[in-house]
């Protein structure tokens, strides 16, 4: 039997919180995750850059953040979500 190397991103920790955009002043929530890249996407990532990653967890480029660490398999993705505009709801 065949073993196939895949690229593989084990989820270590996630956290959100509420945030202020400094540009506009408007709300937004702000999306930490840290994750353990396994051989294949380590060598991707320095070969490749950060693409493979944000495809690999489906997240654009836009708003998004990474930080490779000094262990090279830890990696930490945030992303800025921005919220939607409240809508204006009449009492009549």
């Amino acid at each position: 039997m065949k073993k196939d190397f895949r690229y593989d991103a084990t989820l270590l920790s996630r956290a959100s919180f509420p945030a202020v955009l400094e540009a506009g002043n408007r709300p937004c929530i702000v999306e930490t995750t840290v994750y353990r890249l396994n051989a294949v996407a380590v060598t991707s990532l320095m070969l490749d850059g950060f693409d493979p990653l944000l495809n690999f967890i489906s997240l654009s480029p836009d708003d998004t953040y990474i930080t490779q660490h000094e262990v090279e398999d830890i990696v930490t993705v945030v992303h800025i979500r921005k919220e939607a505009e409240a809508w204006q709801h009449s009492t009549k």
